[in-house]
This record gives C-alpha cells, sequence and structure tokens, in this order.
C-alpha cells in the first residue's frame, strides 16, 4: 500500500480518497450498494410525479392544461433513470444524475408554484422534500453542496419574481435550516461510511495476508512432517510420540557417492542431490507415502503411518520408481545408480526438538530397511521376507537367500524384479 492508502487520507472538502486507485474501489463498492437505492430514488420521483399530474391540478389554482403535462414529462425524466440505473456503477455517476434530477425537480415546482401563487407554504415544502430525499439517497457531501446552491438560487430567484402579499421570510429560514442539516448530516454521513470502508478494506487486506502467511506456514511444516503429525502440533500437542504397528521403510542410497562427491564441485554436487530428492518427494506424495529425512545422499520414506493397508505395495512401487528416476540423471558422464532396502513392521514414531522441528522413526524394523540398503544389489529394491510376503501377490521377486546384517540376525531377502500387474504412471 502507498501511504496515501495506508492512511486512508481524504480531501478535506470533497472527502474522496487522495489515492486514485483506492478512490475508485470505493466508487464502485459504494456504487454497488447504492444501485437500488438510487433505482428506487428515480422511480419514487416518478411515481410522484404521477400523483402530482392529478393532485396539483386539484389543489392549487394551476391549469390541469399546464400542471399535468410537466408533472407527466418530469415522471418520464425519473423513469428514464431508473431504467439506465445499471449503468451508473460508480456512486459520482448515480449521484450526478440525481443532482440533475433533483435540480430539474426543483426548478419545475418553483416555477409551477409562482405561476399558481402558491409560494409560501407549498414551495419551501416541496424543497425540503427533495433534501430528505437526498438525505434518505446518502448523497455525497459534494454533490449536495452544488444541489443545494442551484435549489437555493432557483428558490431565491423565484422569491425575487413572487408578487403576491404574503411574506416569504419565514419560508426562506426554513429553507435555510433545512439545508444547512441536511448538508452537515451528509457529510458527517459520508464520513463515516469512507471510515467503515477503509477499516474493512484494510482488516480484509490484513486477514489475506496473515491466511497467506498461515498457509505459507503450513506448507513449511508439511514440507517437514507428515500431514497427520502437522495437524496435531496446530491443534496444540506439543510431545508427540506413537506407536506405529505395522509400516513399511525405505532407504536409498546413491552408488559410490563418496568418491563422486570428492570430484565434483560443492555447487554442482548440490545442484544434483537438489534435482534428484525433489523429484524422489514428487514420487512420494504420488504414492501417498512420507518422506521421514534425508541423510547426505541417502533418503528415507515411509508408508503406512495413517494406516493404510497396502502400504508395503506402495513402498515397492516406490522403490522401482526411484531407480527409474536415477537413472535419468548423470555425474560425471554416468547416470546413477541406487541401492534400496525395504523392511516392514512396527515402529515408534514422533516429533523430536522445539526450535528445529523433526519427525523421526525409531525401531528395529527402521535398522533392517537400512541395513538391507547397505548389502542390497545395485539398482535393485532389496525386500525383507516380511515385506515380500505382503507384495508377493503384486510382484515378481526373486529370492537371495540368507543375508547376514549388521547388528542383526540372518534374515531371507528377496529382489524385486517387476511388477506383477500395471502400476500406472509409476511404473
Amino acid at each position: 500500500m502507498s501511504h496515501a492508502v495506508a492512511s486512508g487520507a481524504h480531501d478535506r472538502f470533497t472527502l474522496g480518497f487522495l489515492d486514485p486507485a483506492l478512490e475508485q474501489r470505493y466508487q464502485l463498492a459504494a456504487g454497488a450498494e447504492s444501485q437500488n437505492g438510487f433505482r428506487a430514488i428515480a422511480l419514487a420521483s416518478g411515481v410522484l410525479w404521477g400523483l402530482a399530474a392529478i393532485v396539483v391540478p386539484i389543489g392549487t389554482s394551476l391549469a390541469p392544461l399546464l400542471a399535468t403535462p410537466v408533472a407527466l414529462v418530469m415522471g418520464a425524466i425519473g423513469i428514464a433513470l431508473a431504467v439506465v440505473s445499471p449503468w451508473a456503477t460508480t456512486l459520482n455517476r448515480q449521484h450526478a444524475l440525481a443532482s440533475v434530477l433533483t435540480s430539474a425537480n426543483s426548478i419545475v415546482i418553483l416555477a409551477l408554484a409562482l405561476i399558481g401563487n402558491v409560494m409560501p407554504g407549498y414551495a419551501v415544502a416541496a424543497m425540503m422534500l427533495l433534501f430528505t430525499w437526498a438525505f434518505v439517497s446518502r448523497t455525497r457531501f459534494v454533490y449536495a453542496i452544488v444541489r443545494t446552491g442551484v435549489v437555493t438560487a432557483a428558490f431565491l430567484v423565484a422569491a425575487a419574481l413572487y408578487a403576491g402579499p404574503a411574506s416569504l421570510l419565514v419560508d426562506i429560514f426554513f429553507l435555510v435550516a433545512a439545508a444547512i442539516g441536511t448538508l452537515a448530516a451528509l457529510r458527517i454521513l459520508e464520513r463515516s461510511r469512507r471510515q467503515l470502508f477503509f477499516q474493512e478494506l484494510v482488516i480484509r487486506e490484513q486477514s489475506e495476508q496473515l491466511a497467506a502467511e498461515a498457509k505459507k506456514s503450513d506448507q513449511l511444516i508439511l514440507n517437514i512432517l507428515p500431514a497427520s503429525i502437522a495437524a496435531r502440533l496446530r491443534d496444540g500437542e506439543r510431545s508427540i510420540a506413537d506407536d506405529y504397528p505395522a509400516v513399511t521403510v525405505l532407504f536409498a542410497d546413491i552408488v559410490g557417492f563418496t568418491p563422486m562427491s570428492a570430484q565434483l564441485p560443492a555447487h554442482d554436487l548440490i545442484d544434483l542431490l537438489s534435482g534428484l530428492f525433489s523429484r524422489f518427494d514428487d514420487l512420494v506424495a504420488e504414492c501417498g507415502l512420507e518422506k521421514i529425512k534425508t541423510i547426505g545422499d541417502a533418503y528415507m520414506a515411509v508408508g503406512g503411518l495413517s494406516g493404510e493397508p497396502d502400504h508395503a505395495p506402495n513402498v515397492v512401487r516406490l522403490g522401482l520408481a526411484m531407480l527409474a528416476e536415477a537413472g535419468r540423471h548423470e555425474a560425471l558422464g554416468h547416470p546413477l545408480d541406487l541401492r534400496i532396502g525395504v523392511h516392514s513392521g512396527p515402529v515408534a514414531g514422533g516429533v523430536i526438538g522445539t526450535r528445529k522441528l523433526a519427525f523421526d522413526l525409531w525401531g528395529d524394523t527402521v535398522n533392517v530397511a537400512s541395513r538391507l540398503q547397505e548389502v542390497g544389489p545395485v539398482g535393485t529394491v532389496h525386500v525383507s521376507e516380511q515385506t515380500w510376503l505382503l507384495v508377493r501377490d503384486q510382484f515378481e521377486c526373486d529370492s537371495l537367500g540368507e543375508h547376514e546384517l549388521r547388528g542383526h540376525s540372518g534374515m531371507p531377502t528377496y529382489r524385486v524384479i517387476s511388477a506383477a500387474a500395471p502400476v500406472g504412471s509409476l511404473a
């Protein structure tokens, strides 16, 4: 926001906002709010003049041949303005048209009163009726000034031309008092209306900014925490630790990364990892799984935190997709290779830290998946027997016999060859 917009600065006389864009926003918003009222006033003018075509000849000495056609013409003008009211989208257009209509009404009324010799009482009553409608329509102060000037000037001219015996002093007094009171009320009303508009605008923009910041914050949290854990943190939980009875954990590691990193400039190395792991993040999201963390060139993901029954097949699909994706990235002129280990079982999980939050998993299932990755054949998804039992109907696998795992007893393991059925976009 500019300073003029931020402060809501306005012209002391016209009350218009100094910032053109802010004034335009107000004009359109207030115009939309007032359009029905403007149409109603134009229609009321047409209806009242139609009634006047009957009442005036009866209640005054004006000849019907004069009063009736004039009243009908003025009524037609009011109806015409009601018809074109959709064009008056801004407050200025509405009030400019309303001011022209009111000024014309006042001049015609005064002319008829002068001709009919009913200036005292009747004329000032009609003028005050116009002022009342001006207040009802919440006319802008600057237009009210112009219109009041026209009405007052027309009345003074009519008073000067009046040749009857009655004094118009009291009529002039009431007219001036009504004009001053109406102008004061309209100025206060417009100022309050503009202040309310500006306050609502500021509140709305601040709310939108807060919502945008909250969305960014939520997205940052979702980038480092599973959605269910992030929701619990937002709900006020501070100590989150859970047991997950059945999940599938995946570890992936880039083959030959240590000697590769010694030959690549730091910038190229970071670009390589960032590009590869960003694609892995996309694949994890497509499979409905959760990324847990990266450690150097190692990538850890898990399925089953939300209790979904097909966590093992989805994790294996992820592993196959990661192998295919790694082959699309090159370093030192060669495509990347991965070792991937997958194991299924129970884990414990929770949020650690208070300043830099991190969600992590612990347990034998995590250790076994990591060991399977360490000893797995290059370019394959190496799974435990527990995982194989969960995916054997969906994937073709080769038995690799029993493997000795570091820090763990030996266990049968398998190599996933391919999916037994189409796996969609991740195949």
